[in-house]
């Protein structure tokens, strides 16, 4: 690869990953969490409709490239529930099974970021409540509180 093309990639990556880093937690926040760490039915407030897209945009590219972190995510979970064993074992098969799940949502998602829907995974990013397995049961495709 050429150094302007890498440049060029650079650029993009950046400002993919701007919306993620900058929009920590648009979808709800931390307060809206229960005590185990999922999200509750709390009103949220509403945000501009470039602030929900980018945050979606963002959190899709962030799913699909992050989604093997889930494998670590559920060895250690599993690991602290039971024994090393069990945690190396069903760990990686959860781990495994998660991350297809997240890196789905996250190609979802990009796919159909203008659209302004809530999140499909629970928590958004892998890196949120670490300790929290994975869920995916937000209503597919529900429309996001715009200003």
């Amino acid at each position: 690869m050429s150094t302007p093309f890498k440049i060029h990639l650079f650029a993009v990556f950046l400002a993919v990953a701007a919306p993620v880093a900058g929009a920590a937690n648009v979808y709800g926040a931390p307060g809206a969490m229960n005590s185990a760490g999922y999200r509750t039915a709390v009103p949220e407030k509403p945000v501009s409709y470039g602030e929900a897209i980018g945050t979606k945009l963002g959190a899709g590219f962030a799913n699909v490239l992050l989604s093997p972190v889930e494998i670590h995510k559920n060895v250690v979970n599993t690991t602290n529930e039971g024994n090393l064993a069990l945690g190396v074992t069903a760990g990686v098969l959860k781990g495994l099974l998660h991350m297809s799940g997240r890196a789905m949502a996250g190609v979802l998602d990009v796919m159909t970021f203008p659209y302004p829907s809530e999140p499909l995974t629970t928590p958004q990013y892998v890196w949120e409540n670490y300790g929290v397995e994975t869920r995916y049961t937000t209503p597919l495709f529900k429309m996001k509180k715009l200003q």
